[in-house]
């Protein structure tokens, strides 16, 4: 059997359809599912798995820093992105003169965050890096990024077009005027390689249920080593100081011998100095078992003879059916997205017919992974004539 074929196998939701919509869930392994049954199961029969519990969770910081080319101290839980956002965005400490740049392309939540830290006086100016029909070129980045820009927030992969952002190119623009980049990987982790130290990367986020094939109600924070000690929590929680119950077992001491010293306590030298509370082990055990998965078929790895190929295959399909990509056709990711005159009710003839995309305002979004093949493209382009034809 083939690494696809076997690959495929262990996706139950994909046997009677085909799912190219994984820039909006990814289909959940048996694997995954099968672990989570396990520890519902074990919770049901024998009670709480607490000491299971805190290690899972550092074996998938450590699992996740190597994913992405950092150390396990750089990194930290979040209970899903908008929440790692929101930690870390409300503990910089940012001059209240200052701008932050934000792209156009960007998923609306660092959008709508960066607007209302305007709005409270929290920085001067947003500026934003407009849309120039599915891209934005490197040069409005020149234009808006000054001396007095604390961030520029720009997603890897947009979430509409699929355009890749030369990360490596801003990091160096930003940290030539003293400000930090700060990227949402959402769209990229999982799919594409990844490497947060030679992009350049200060901050960067991703979720779990995309590209990473998890459950929701997790996400996993970025923080360089290089700014993490400067940054203190503007709050603070059982689990993010010090001496919490993870940096008691890491030391090989019992969690609960002694008390907790919380009106005193100290930041933690690593990233878990962002981990407020008790992780919901549920969502966290399925994330590292699916990466366990993402690894074992190396499925970034994959990306640029296999992934990257049928994205490539679609788009020029597309165009050759008189389709108008969204995306830009030199840097999109598999992300592949074109105008439609009715892409709502075409997505749903589609998925009537057994294969799944996404509808988006004057927009179909197609997302193949590592376990989609030519064929499945094939047969989306001859569905979508036979549909545009009524």
């Amino acid at each position: 059997m083939s690494w696809l074929d076997e690959a495929r196998d262990c996706l139950p939701s994909i046997r009677n359809k085909i799912y190219l919509n994984n820039a909006s869930t990814g289909p959940l392994p048996q694997p995954v599912s099968n672990a989570v049954k396990n520890l519902v199961d074990y919770r049901a029969e024998y009670g709480d798995p607490w000491e299971y519990a805190l290690d899972k969770i550092m074996e998938l910081k450590e699992r996740y820093s190597r994913f992405i080319g950092a150390s396990k101290d750089e990194v930290a839980y979040a209970p899903g992105v908008t929440y790692a956002f929101l930690v870390i965005l409300s503990s910089l400490d940012i001059d209240k003169d200052s701008n932050i740049v934000v792209s156009q392309h960007n998923f609306p939540t660092s959008l709508a965050m960066a607007k209302a830290m305007e709005r409270r006086g929290l920085v001067k100016e947003v500026r934003v890096a407009r849309d120039r029909g599915g891209y934005t070129e490197y040069s409005d980045y020149e234009k808006l990024v000054d001396e007095n820009t604390s961030l520029v927030i720009v997603d890897y992969v947009g979430w509409l077009s699929g355009y890749i952002e030369d990360l490596k190119a801003l990091s160096d623009l930003v940290h030539s005027k003293g400000g930090l980049l700060v990227s949402d990987m959402f769209h990229a982790v999982g799919v594409m390689p990844v490497n947060v130290k030679r992009l350049g990367v200060d901050i960067a986020f991703t979720g779990s249920y995309k590209w990473l094939m998890s459950l929701y109600g997790a996400a996993m924070i970025y923080v360089s080593s290089d700014i993490l000690g400067d940054i203190e929590p503007r709050y603070m929680g059982w689990l993010s100081i010090d001496d919490s119950v993870f940096q008691r077992r890491q030391r090989g001491e019992d969690e609960f011998q002694r008390p907790f010293n919380a009106l005193n306590y100290r930041y933690p030298s690593d990233a878990s100095r962002f981990e407020l509370g008790t992780p919901a082990l549920t969502a966290f055990t399925a994330l590292d078992e699916s990466l366990k998965f993402l690894i074992k078929y190396d499925a970034p790895g994959k990306y640029g003879y296999h992934t990257k190929r049928i994205a490539d295959y679609l788009a020029e399909a597309l165009i050759d059916n008189g389709y108008q990509l969204y995306s830009h056709i030199e840097r999109h990711s598999p992300i592949t997205t074109f105008r439609h005159k009715n892409p709502q009710e075409t997505a749903r003839k589609l998925l009537e017919e057994g294969i799944e995309v996404s509808a988006r305002p004057g927009l179909i979004r197609v997302s193949p992974h590592f376990y989609n093949t030519k064929d499945e493209i094939e047969e989306l382009i001859h569905r979508l004539k036979e549909i545009d034809k009524q």
